[in-house]
């Protein structure tokens, strides 16, 4: 059975989460920029956390807060 595409918040154009992903001078940012872009074009989640060496789970937690948050969601804590 084949899941239907992932859903993303429209907080952002796709152009705009590509400039982002580009652009961001934080590395886990950018990785999450990356990985809210490939979902935005279709890829499914596990294809796009596994270009962007992110685990699984990590991806469903950075697509859930972006959702939730807008790009709120996308901030390093850690670097805070």
């Amino acid at each position: 059975m084949m899941k239907g595409r992932p859903y993303i918040a429209d907080h952002l154009s796709i152009l705009e989460l590509k400039d982002r992903a580009r652009k961001s001078q934080d590395t886990v940012e950018a990785r999450k920029w990356q990985l809210l872009y490939k979902v935005s074009l279709g890829w499914s989640i596990k294809n796009s956390a596994i270009a962007t060496s992110l685990s699984y789970k990590y991806a469903q937690s950075i697509l859930q807060k972006y959702n939730q948050k807008g790009a709120e969601g996308v901030v390093n804590k850690k670097r805070e």
